[in-house]
């Protein structure tokens, strides 16, 4: 049998010496991608935060424009002859088609946002350093979201001024956004309030408040 040769001190200090740098640089990147992937998922959760804000309110407020007439039957007082408000009633028919319609034409709004203009990461975001934020060339990230929209009416009363009394009628939207690409995020949940109807009631606050069906 052939004797295996002996390596030289020069190649052994030199296989040991490539052996540690490559440790080094594979560590190196290893860091410098999970440093990186945190940062671009804090930066894309921002951004679509903030451009799901726009989307949304501008999607609620064309939805209520064209439908006014299911806002103007959200709401009915009960008076006696005095002209005191003895009763507010929600019309729980006109609720569910306005939490139906607002859902859905959000969604498609979302839908369309996301998956058709992308988000735009500003490149001084990545630093994480607050002296370069929002400062740099726009990065542009393909995602793949999808949405998921529920909302709730929130009703409450609010002493205005002397003798007066308001009912708001608020909007509670929850969003969930499963985004898929590049960066794989599991799901970014916000939730937003916007007021959809406002009843100004001149005297005591009513003793009595419900829902009525009607279809």
């Amino acid at each position: 049998m052939r004797a295996k040769k002996k390596l030289s001190k020069f190649q052994y200090t030199f296989r040991k010496v490539c052996t540690i740098v490559a440790v080094l640089i594979i560590s190196i990147v290893m860091i410098f991608e999970l440093t990186i992937r945190d940062r671009i998922e804090l930066a894309m959760t921002a951004q679509i935060k903030s451009s799901s804000h726009r989307v949304i309110n501008e999607s609620i407020d064309k939805f209520l424009t064209n439908n006014r007439e299911i806002c103007n039957e959200l709401i009915e007082c009960s008076s006696d002859t005095e002209n005191t408000v003895k009763y507010i009633s929600e019309n729980i028919h006109s609720v569910n088609l306005l939490k139906t319609g607002v859902t859905q034409c959000v969604s498609e709004a979302l839908i369309n946002h996301m998956n058709k203009d992308g988000i735009n990461v500003k490149l001084g975001n990545f630093t994480g350093l607050n002296l370069f934020s929002d400062t740099g060339p726009n990065i542009y990230f393909d995602i793949d979201a999808t949405p998921c929209v529920s909302c709730e009416f929130i009703s409450s009363f609010e002493s205005s001024g002397v003798n007066q009394t308001v009912h708001h009628i608020k909007l509670e939207l929850l969003v969930d956004i499963y985004v898929g690409n590049p960066i794989r995020i599991e799901s970014i949940k916000f939730k937003t309030m916007y007021e959809v109807a406002q009843t100004v009631v001149i005297g005591s606050v009513p003793s009595a408040y419900g829902t009525i069906s009607r279809y």
